[in-house]
């Protein structure tokens, strides 16, 4: 048990710096999916689809307040 427990740190310690790019690309892919999405439902003819999506983009738009943002 002790001997997976350190293989398993030594490859998480490996990989940081990649890991780190990854996440980063894996969020910037998310945002841009969501991004594309709301605006397919901007721009659709139904107005109920359209309200939704308006109220979808209001959340994703406006940024997270910080812990010591005033």
């Amino acid at each position: 048990m002790k001997t997976i427990l350190i293989i398993v740190l030594l490859l998480a310690g490996c990989a940081s710096p990649d890991v780190e790019k990854s996440v980063s690309r894996d969020r910037t892919m998310n945002d841009m999916a969501k991004t594309a999405l709301i605006n397919e439902m901007l721009n659709s003819p139904d107005p109920a689809v359209r309200l939704e999506g308006a109220r979808i983009a209001k959340e994703f738009v406006v940024p997270k307040r910080r812990l010591f943002d005033f």
